[in-house]
């Protein structure tokens, strides 16, 4: 690897290193996310606009572990949707937000969410 290249790579993951740190002892506010989308909207929405939506979603939920989600619940998502087409998850949010009509002023991201955990329960050990 050249000496520049190497230098970049470097100063790269310094930089991003902070980003996956954060503090275990502090509880997060669970506050209603910034959003541009609410709900209701999605059934409005062309196809492909849909699966795009859905694929930066899956995207942002998957990173979110990076900015201190909580991991086994980024995990348990992820294992659950990765035999899914993008079609397929589109489709759970869209029969979810359909079927659920009092989720229609929550933003988007909100009611996707409750669709995949609706669509993913956690099995519960003893």
């Amino acid at each position: 690897m050249k000496p520049s290249l190497c230098a970049i790579a470097i100063f790269c993951l310094l930089s991003v290193a902070p980003f996956g740190q954060h503090e275990k002892s502090k509880p997060k506010p669970l506050d209603v996310p910034v959003y541009f989308i609410k709900a209701e909207q999605f059934d409005h929405m062309r196809e492909d606009e849909k699966l795009t939506y859905t694929a930066g979603l899956l995207d942002g939920f998957y990173a979110s572990a990076m900015f201190g989600a909580n991991e086994e619940a980024v995990a348990h998502l992820n294992s659950c949707t990765k035999q899914m087409a993008i079609e397929q998850i589109s489709a759970i949010i869209a029969k979810h937000v359909k079927d659920l009509p009092e989720e229609w002023h929550l933003p988007l991201s909100v009611a996707a969410y409750n669709a995949l955990n609706d669509a993913c329960p956690r099995q519960h050990t003893r």
